[in-house]
């Protein structure tokens, strides 16, 4: 989704690649978290708020190992002062 944007728009595709770039997903249903995974892997992957304008969407049908990830491990690590890469 971001990298086939910032091509269309002439920007640097490849950066979403780029093992130290997260992608918020709180404003994404599952479907298409779903395809940001196959892309960049859970790993870089986490659901921050866009409270109070919007409720976040479930991703329940993601599994509880990818709701963990994306709410505690992820953002975590995106936190730390030391970046550790999955």
């Amino acid at each position: 989704l971001h990298a086939e944007r910032l091509a269309v728009r002439g920007g640097p595709a490849e950066a979403v690649h780029d093992e130290l770039t997260f992608f918020d997903v709180s404003s994404y249903g599952p479907r298409t978290v779903d395809a940001m995974l196959r892309v960049v892997g859970a790993d870089r992957l986490v659901h921050g708020s866009d409270r109070p304008i919007a409720e976040p969407p479930a991703l329940s049908a993601l599994g509880p190992s990818l709701a963990h990830a994306l709410t505690e491990s992820n953002p975590e690590r995106l936190l730390s002062p030391d970046p550790v890469i999955a």
